[in-house]
C-alpha cells in the first residue's frame, strides 16, 4: 500500500475530528493514545488491513451512550492526545495527496 484509500482516510479523518469532542474516562485515553500508535504504525509500514483494524478499533474506543454507575468522572482529551490527534489527520490527507510535478 502506497496510501491508505480516499474512502478509509476519509473514516479516519472524520473519527479523528471527532476525538475532539469525545469525554472519557482518564484511564481510557491511555488506550485511544495506543490505538493511535497502531494508525501510524500501519501507516508507516503501508499496511492497509492493519490500518483499517486500527481505526476500526479507534472507533470502538469512543464514548458511550450508558455510564455505569460508580465509574470516573468523563474528561475532554487531554492536549498531547487532540495534538496527535491533528497532526495524524494532517499526515493522513498527505498521504493521499496526488503528487506534485516539478517544475
Amino acid at each position: 500500500m502506497d496510501s491508505p484509500a480516499a474512502q478509509d482516510v476519509t473514516i479516519a479523518v472524520r473519527l479523528l475530528r471527532d476525538l475532539a469532542e469525545w469525554r472519557l474516562e482518564p484511564d481510557r485515553w491511555d488506550t485511544v493514545s495506543r490505538s493511535m500508535d497502531a494508525i501510524e504504525g500501519a501507516l508507516a509500514r503501508g499496511d492497509l488491513g492493519a490500518f483499517r483494524e486500527s481505526v476500526a478499533g479507534l472507533g470502538l474506543l469512543g464514548p458511550g451512550r450508558i455510564t455505569r454507575l460508580g465509574t470516573p468522572p468523563k474528561e475532554p482529551p487531554p492536549r498531547p492526545v487532540r495534538e496527535r490527534a491533528d497532526r495524524l489527520v494532517h499526515d493522513l490527507n498527505r498521504a493521499t495527496e496526488p503528487p506534485r510535478k516539478a517544475t
